[in-house]
């Protein structure tokens, strides 16, 4: 979902947090409930300070 350059981006904005940051999420079964699911968890997976919550 995200290409590599914005990964990079991205990871090096979320090296500045401080505090965790929870990504709650209420998601169904349709398609963008689970596009939106897998930006989250790319998100999630560039920082051990972004807890993913489903």
């Amino acid at each position: 979902m995200l290409d590599s350059n914005m990964k990079y981006q991205l990871k090096l904005y979320l090296e500045k947090l401080i505090q965790p940051v929870e990504l709650i999420t209420t998601l169904d079964d349709s398609e963008k409930s689970t596009e939106i699911s897998t930006l989250l968890q790319d998100i999630s997976i560039l920082s051990d300070k972004i807890i993913f919550i489903i």
